[in-house]
This record gives C-alpha cells, sequence and structure tokens, in this order.
C-alpha cells in the first residue's frame, strides 16, 4: 500500500530484532502487544508496555530494543498524506519530536488508539475489496480521536480565555507556514507580521504556543528536511545544506549536530536508509 506499512513483529519468529539508529521520512507508530520495548529518541529513553502507543515525527532519528520475547505494531505512514488536511497538519505540528500515550496514566486513550491499530491490522493482512481506503480511513480515524483528545485537554485549560485560544490558532497557523516554507529566508520580522503580532511580543509568544523559540523550530524544520534528503546517498552534503535553507556547510553541520547529536561525518549508509 503506497502511504503506509505495518510490521507485527512476533517474538518467537524475529527472536529478538533490534533497530539500530536510524530515521525516514515517513512518521511512525509504535504500540506493543505483549513484552516491553525502549525506545532511544531525542535523547531520551522511553519504555512502552503493552498498549502504549509511541507516535514518533517524520525523521526523527531513534532506535528500539526488543525484549527476548514480544509481539508490537510497528506502523510507518506517509506524513504529505494527512498534511493535505488542514486539521491533521496542525495536529501533527505537535508530534514533534514524539508523542507517547500510556495505558496508566490515559487508559481510555491508549484503549482506543489500540483498538483501531488492531482493526488496521486486520484489513492490511486481508484480501478485502477496497482494502486500502478502509486502512486509510482507519488512519484518519487513529488521529482524529487523538486530535479531539488533544483540543478536549486544551479547552479545558483555556475555555474561560478567548484570547488565548485565539493565539493557539494563529501560531498553529504559522507553523503550517514555516512547514511549507522553512527552506526559504525566514526573517522573525516577517513571521511575526504575518502572526499579526510586534517583534517583541511575538518571540515572547511563539516560546510559550511552541514550547521553543522561532529560531528553534525553524532549524529543527530545516533538520527534518534535510534528514529527507540524506536518504538519497546521490546527493553531496553540500547540495543538502543549500536545498534545507543553511547558509553553509559549516553552520549545517553544527546546527545537525546539536539537534541530533552526531556530526555529519559520523552518518553510516545504514543510518541514512
Amino acid at each position: 500500500i503506497r502511504d503506509f506499512c505495518l510490521a507485527r513483529g512476533l517474538g518467537d519468529v524475529y527472536k529478538r530484532q533490534d533497530f539500530p539508529l536510524h530515521w525516514h521520512a515517513p512518521g511512525e507508530i509504535i504500540s506493543p502487544i505483549e513484552g516491553t520495548y525502549t525506545v532511544t529518541i531525542a535523547g531520551k529513553t522511553v519504555t512502552l508496555q503493552p498498549h502504549d502507543v509511541l507516535i514518533i515525527a517524520s525523521g526523527e532519528l531513534h532506535s528500539i530494543r526488543a525484549p527476548k520475547t514480544g509481539e508490537r505494531y510497528i506502523m510507518n505512514y506517509s506524513v504529505s498524506y494527512f498534511h493535505q488536511i488542514q486539521d491533521m497538519a496542525e495536529l501533527f505540528n505537535t508530534f514533534y519530536p514524539f508523542r507517547l500515550v500510556t495505558r496508566k496514566e490515559d487508559p481510555e486513550l491508549a484503549d482506543q488508539l489500540f483498538a483501531v491499530l488492531a482493526q488496521i491490522e486486520g484489513e492490511y493482512f486481508s484480501t478485502n475489496v477496497c482494502r486500502e481506503s478502509e486502512i486509510m480511513a482507519l488512519m484518519l480515524h487513529f488521529f482524529s480521536i487523538f486530535g479531539r483528545y488533544e483540543h478536549r485537554q486544551n479547552s479545558e485549560q483555556v475555555l474561560d480565555y478567548p484570547k488565548q485560544q485565539d493565539h493557539m490558532r494563529r501560531f498553529a497557523e504559522l507553523c503550517a507556514y514555516i512547514n511549507n516554507h522553512c527552506t526559504e529566508r525566514l526573517s522573525v520580522a516577517d513571521l511575526a507580521s504575518r502572526a499579526g503580532f510586534s517583534v517583541y511580543h511575538f518571540s515572547r509568544l511563539f516560546k510559550e504556543n511552541t514550547g521553543m523559540t522561532c529560531h528553534n523550530y525553524l532549524v529543527a524544520r530545516r533538520i527534518i528536511y534535510a534528514k529527507a534528503l540524506l536518504v538519497d546517498d546521490t546527493i553531496p552534503i553540500t547540495e543538502i545544506a543549500m536545498r534545507s535553507g543553511f547558509n553553509s556547510i559549516a553552520t549545517f553541520n553544527r546546527l545537525f549536530k546539536a539537534q541530533i547529536g552526531l556530526s555529519l561525518i559520523h552518518i553510516s549508509e545504514p543510518t541514512r536508509q
């Protein structure tokens, strides 16, 4: 199926199948069925118990350590497919670098998401007519459940603050704009004007609404774009730097190492896959 790929790893078939440090353009969903899995991502180690759900953003460097016996879902999905839908694009902006739903903290949400993954598995390995359409509909349902949960959580926090709701909307739209134009020359002044704020207030509000500075967000999006290009080992590193919006290979290497923890010269071919 073009925009989707699923693997259900069985402990007795794959034995202890670990995945070393890697990245890929599609986003990824990992959810244990049995056993405990350990995922290292963005400098953090996440321990996944059965029915926990981990959503990894596109282009994020991560590794997976499997138990001696266990079973899990690993699903890859096309980010570009969902970015065609406005509310999905806004939701996906919140996935960077990953989102974790644990059954211990959010049992209802975790069980709902896991149930959809089980439905997707049934369709994926079936020979049903319109199988691909049904899978994509279920994927939309999966993310809609997550999005509505997020909306309820945010609404409870800002229900009495219309100004904060307006800021959230404006910055969601701005982040979508940055995602689509991150390789271009984007100044803080231009972005502040687009969002309708003074530069002074914009810088403070951007961090309040996204958790990072505007500069760091832009760099992160450029790194994600660059990592998608790095999958193709026929493209020279210098060209990747220029195409990703960096003005020099030195700047690209410095910021890449700061974000990923690896220098470009240490990237092996398996890592670039």
